[in-house]
């Protein structure tokens, strides 16, 4: 597939799975053998993952803000958007950091950074880098500094 055939293909990953909280859906965009943060899980470990995203903030979005494609590679600058309203499905989800804590009931606004590496038209990796201590403040969970 040619960058813009891969570009493509993830941003339907996020209008026609992810932002529709279709899990099934999103993870059917992934290999069989996929990595996440390069672990192998598969698309049922890709699924499980959407499931404890949309578990936890129900109203779950991805605004890509900026794509860029070369090669088999992708990487999406995005704002995630969504409600603390429930609690993950998958403890390591949010890098366990949400685990057993009770909804806050807050919004959230979170850059993230998403790099995907393509192969016959599936993704085959994905890793992620998230404001995750920004969310953790605004949710409440962690104390800015004085």
């Amino acid at each position: 597939m040619s960058p813009e055939e891969n570009k493509a293909l993830i941003h339907r990953l996020y209008g026609q799975g992810i932002n529709r909280h279709d899990a099934a859906a999103a993870a059917a965009f992934y290999a069989a053998d996929a990595k996440n943060h390069g672990r192998v899980v598969g698309r049922a470990g890709m699924q499980a993952v959407f499931e404890a995203l949309f578990s936890t903030f129900p109203d779950f979005n991805y605004r890509i803000e900026e794509s860029t494609a070369e090669g088999d590679r992708v990487v999406c600058k995005v704002t995630m958007t969504g409600t603390h309203l429930g609690q993950p499905t998958l403890p390591a989800a949010f890098s366990g950091m949400l685990k057993d804590v009770p909804p806050t009931g807050k919004p959230v606004q979170v850059l993230q950074f998403h790099s995907f590496r393509i192969r016959d038209g599936q993704i085959a990796e994905h890793a992620a880098v998230r404001d995750d201590l920004g969310m953790m403040f605004q949710l409440g969970l962690v104390k800015r500094p004085a």
